[in-house]
């Protein structure tokens, strides 16, 4: 139990921050990669596709998540984009998606001239709600894109089960899920085909690219085509150019520093999961907070680490309490994810179907997008809090953050907690 804190105390009103010392941070490049690089850059022109860091790369990705097909490409987006040409998304169809998630999510949808459909989020939660998803199926639905934000987990088993009763497909977009579990299995490869990026933001960085993970030869093959122009680099690959393609597929270079990184990443998302654990233990019997709701059996991998907070108990708002949050020391924020619909595209669309020239998935009507889609995902902004976390944050300024949070709290409801 916290000591009773008062509103002078507060860090946001002149008082002392409960966590001083600088949010910890560190190198997220090595000298291993230096070293490979070097080696790369020393030797003959590199190849544009299918060269061998490349190739290495894809035998570690499968050697890493267990799956026998793995198709490195340029970025997070084309890795969906490619995903959903591979499992059959065609003009016209739909697709059901999260209403919080990156732009990144959509774009492969909107250049298939397809339609992306928005299911609603569990309460309190950055998750797809498996209920919404089954009311968003029609004749029209070709697949479902669970976004499994944060590191967290959709349902999938349950999922999954309704997916297959009605033959569709499921691409996961794991952008965000690098080495999260259910159930013992990792995230991306319950569905049909798992997408993942590796720029900059995410658990492993090579400045910029994305990969694909299948257990389906042909949906390997055909993504393998899809994303490099689809000309004949591999046995039993058509002789010409067989049907419209990308050129999308991943350098050398940026194969060679994920290569490099991904022999990081367990001890990097070890880290990540012990903060986490540290963190739901300071907040535990906090009056109004809670630890966002997984499914049974999941390890997320911890983008942020999220928290829901209870208005009605607290006075306060996600936002409002970030904010004391961040005075005390903490890095935190709300509104986590964009609320996808509210964007100007969906807004012109919904307004004129015809409004792009290079969007034409011929089965739209006026009013296609209205804002209020999806209510839950709209209040998620406010009801959800997550602190910022990397592999250099530790467990002691996990509890550092619970006991800000007791601060705040004991402030909230004038009395210890």
């Amino acid at each position: 139990m916290t000591r009773l804190y008062r509103e002078q105390d507060l860090a946001l009103n002149g008082g002392k921050p409960s966590h001083a010392k600088p949010w910890q941070t560190g190198p997220f490049h090595h000298p291993d990669e230096v070293e490979a690089l070097g080696k790369l850059l020393c030797g003959p022109a590199l190849p544009m596709a299918r060269g061998p860091a490349v190739m290495a790369y894809r035998q570690q990705l499968q050697e890493a998540y267990g799956m026998p097909y793995a198709v490195p490409v340029s970025s997070g987006s084309a890795a969906i984009h490619v995903a959903l040409s591979a499992v059959g998304v065609r003009a016209g169809d739909e697709v059901i998606v999260s209403p919080l998630t990156d732009y990144g999510s959509i774009i492969g949808i909107l250049q298939l001239n397809a339609i992306p459909v928005f299911a609603d989020v569990q309460p309190d939660s950055l998750l797809m709600d498996i209920e919404s998803i089954c009311a968003c199926i029609t004749p029209h639905t070709t697949a479902i894109m669970p976004v499994h934000n944060g590191g967290y987990a959709v349902d999938m088993p349950a999922l999954m089960k309704r997916a297959r009763a009605r033959n569709l497909a499921v691409v996961e977009d794991c952008a965000q899920a690098h080495l999260a579990t259910l159930r013992g299995r990792f995230l991306g490869t319950f569905g049909d085909v798992g997408a993942w990026s590796t720029n900059e933001s995410k658990h492993m960085k090579s400045g910029e690219g994305g990969f694909l993970l299948t257990r389906d030869r042909k949906l390997a093959e055909t993504a393998d085509l899809f994303a490099d122009k689809c000309y004949p680099r591999f046995p039993g690959a058509p002789p010409t150019p067989a049907f419209p393609a990308l050129n999308v597929r991943l350098n050398e270079v940026n194969a060679t520093l994920a290569a490099v990184q991904l022999r990081h990443l367990p001890k990097w998302i070890a880290r990540r999961q012990a903060f986490a654990a540290a963190f739901h233990e300071a907040i535990a019997g906090i009056p109004g907070l809670a630890a966002m709701h997984q499914p049974r059996g999941a390890q997320p991998s911890y983008w942020w680490v999220c928290f829901a907070v209870d208005s009605e108990v607290l006075g306060v708002d996600a936002v409002r309490l970030c904010a004391l949050l961040n005075a005390e020391g903490i890095p935190a924020g709300a509104r986590l994810q964009q609320y996808v619909p509210g964007w100007e595209v969906f807004r012109r669309l919904h307004e004129d179907p015809l409004a792009f020239g290079s969007y034409r998935p011929g089965r739209l009507a006026v009013g296609r997008y209205p804002l209020d889609v999806a209510p839950r995902a709209q209040a998620a902004g406010a009801r959800l809090g997550g602190v910022r976390i990397t592999q250099h944050n530790t467990p002691a300024e996990a509890r550092a953050a619970g006991r800000a949070l007791g601060k705040i709290v004991s402030v909230l409801l004038g009395r210890r907690v």
